[in-house]
């Protein structure tokens, strides 16, 4: 795989990186081994138990077993007992993970098949993280020269990557890092150092310019990669910095919307369900073979023109004339099928079409598994080819694209510039604005140094869509007084403690005033995504004694809190001075989950 290697040899030490995509119905893994003096080169894991043995299948069923609670099976063990038992088996749970934002707005359309009785969606990622890893060191052990002591030798430094939906964010995050600590892929000590995230759109990009290097790019092409996957639709616009080196910047903020493949499959399922109900043809098990079919048959190759289809289930002896079942066939018309795939693929077009058009991009670029639909690629250039857009599909396997492109990014990293996905900022206690605040008069209050404040103003950090250049930092400064004449400065160093700062999004347009009303309650399209937990009794040696209005006498402590934003990821920090020397403190980031 000569593409997938860096330009550069590698001059750092021995080191292992492991990737994982888990998607909906099938996931991937993907590692490099960083040998200094070679260049580094991504490879699949195409061995997994109980799948047909080195048939290059870097495919694996998204799919957890269990027996009374305890972990029975994964991937294609546990779609065997799926047949069997499908209440016992954890199938599309990372539907559970989706955030209300990418929701459809019908609730029929959204619905999550529940887990099996007693076990959490934590527990689930952590059964099957630990499956992927254990199979990835055997591959790796069995395909690498000296690879189990390489691997043993790795371990304790072994960086994971995470592919994940735009549109998930802290709190998805949050669920997946405990997961995996729970798997042993990190440790809690080592998790904020080791444990890596990349959205799958920025993954497949990578996969993208691995397949297509120098053929069509240029400085200043805008294009679009299209992300089509299990679950949903995940949408990145990139714009071209340099070619030499190979540099990309996002243009706007990713779209991520729940409209995947398996919707199409849940539309047809629902067809024949309809189609058979009252015949011997209508269980589970059958009408499961007529999906299979045509999840393998059909859907590939549906262009909405062909008359109809013909599914294969079963043998010639399985026969109904009255619900057009001949020698194990049934017969599903253009008419039928049709509305199915239209309604997932209108939710595709409202997610992306609006800002591929606005930013002027010249190519669409389509992976993941329904990328491989002829009539998405159909019904999506009909509606940007008169802007002058090209759509494509790209490489041999684009069912691949997130897992393998998730090594690449690691490796090569083109994207150097991100786009905020929301409005980002702290909940904070303002200084009184008459012209800003007017409508809370009755609220303020009156602090130690003087001021008059408001509580439940949202201090805007970051505007969405700003286009952020690596890591952005964002310094808040921050301070905390008391009342001089009500407690002792000695009293006081005792008191200083734990301080939470929350964190809000904000995903639409006009940026509003408030994140809470006057009792402390979330505003309508707030969401609160994390609390920043930072502890100043470190800080006692700051405290100063000061003079403030109408000359009160009251103490203060100043601090700033550095906030880093960094792809999908947050990370912050405490930095204060205490006799003209800059110190920095621990803080610890909450994601609230509700």
């Amino acid at each position: 795989m000569p593409s997938y290697y860096s330009e550069e040899r590698y001059n750092g030490p021995e080191a292992i990186s492991v990737a994982m995509d888990i998607g909906t119905t099938q996931s991937g893994v993907s590692f490099v081994h960083f040998s200094p003096g070679s260049q580094s080169g991504g490879q699949m894991v195409t061995q997994w138990p109980d799948q047909a043995y080195w048939t290059g299948g870097a495919k694996v069923p998204t799919m957890v077993s269990y027996q009374n609670g305890a972990l029975k099976a994964c991937g294609a063990e546990a779609l065997q007992d799926f047949d069997e038992y499908p209440d016992n088996v954890a199938y599309w749970f990372k539907l559970h993970l989706h955030p209300a934002a990418i929701f459809p707005s019908n609730p029929s359309e959204s619905e999550t098949p529940p887990l099996p009785a007693g076990v959490t969606i934590e527990q689930v990622y952590a059964d099957f993280m630990r499956y992927l890893m254990v199979n990835t060191q055997r591959f790796f052990e069995v395909t690498t020269p000296n690879g189990a002591e390489i691997w043993a030798r790795s371990r304790d430094t072994m960086v994971i990557v995470l592919a994940t939906p735009n549109g998930w964010d802290i709190r998805e995050q949050a669920i997946l890092r405990k997961a995996a600590i729970k798997a042993s892929l990190v440790t809690e000590g080592n998790a904020g150092q080791l444990l890596q995230f990349v959205t799958e759109a920025e993954a497949s990009v990578h996969y993208v310019l691995a397949q297509h290097p120098s053929q069509w790019l240029r400085n200043e092409t805008v294009f679009a990669v299209v992300d089509c996957g299990g679950s949903t639709i995940d949408t990145a616009i990139y714009r071209c910095m340099s070619t030499t080196p190979l540099s990309l910047n996002e243009t706007c903020p990713g779209q991520c919307v729940q409209a995947g493949s398996i919707f199409v499959n849940r539309g047809v399922q629902k067809l024949l369900e309809a189609k058979l109900k009252g015949s011997k043809f209508n269980s589970r098990g059958i009408i499961k073979s007529m999906t299979d079919a045509f999840e393998r048959d059909v859907k590939p190759k549906f262009n909405g023109v062909r008359i109809q289809y013909d599914l294969k289930f079963g043998s010639h002896t399985d026969s109904d004339s009255i619900n057009g079942i001949d020698r194990g066939r049934i017969t599903l018309s253009n008419e039928e099928l049709r509305p199915i795939f239209d309604a997932v693929i209108n939710r595709i077009l409202v997610s992306c079409s609006g800002d591929i058009i606005k930013q002027k991009s010249e190519y669409v670029l389509l992976v993941g598994g329904f990328g491989e639909s002829s009539y998405l690629r159909k019904i999506l250039s009909q509606k940007l080819i008169p802007y002058g857009i090209m759509v494509l599909t790209v490489g041999p396997c684009v069912k691949q694209a997130a897992a393998e492109g998730a090594i690449i990014s690691h490796i090569k990293q083109v994207v150097v510039a991100r786009a905020a996905r929301a409005t980002f900022g702290g909940c904070v206690r303002s200084l009184y604005d008459k012209n800003l605040h007017r409508e809370r008069r009755d609220a303020i209050e009156v602090y130690a140094d003087g001021n008059e404040r408001v509580d439940g103003a949202f201090h805007v950090w970051i505007t969405k869509g700003t286009v952020l250049q690596g890591t952005f930092a964002h310094k808040l400064s921050y301070h905390v007084a008391w009342d001089a004449t009500a407690t002792s400065k000695a009293e006081l160093v005792h008191k200083l403690g734990e301080i939470g700062i929350e964190v809000f999004a904000w995903e639409g347009g006009n940026i509003p005033i408030w994140c809470k009303d006057e009792h402390g309650k979330i505003l309508n399209g707030m969401r609160l995504i994390c609390t920043l937990n930072a502890n100043l009794s470190a800080l006692a040696g700051g405290l100063q004694t000061m003079t403030g209005r109408n000359e009160t006498r009251f103490y203060r402590v100043d601090y700033d809190v550095c906030v880093y934003f960094g792809g999908t990821q947050l990370r912050a920090k405490l930095q204060w001075r205490e006799k003209g020397v800059l110190r920095e403190g621990p803080v610890t980031i909450m994601p609230y989950v509700s």
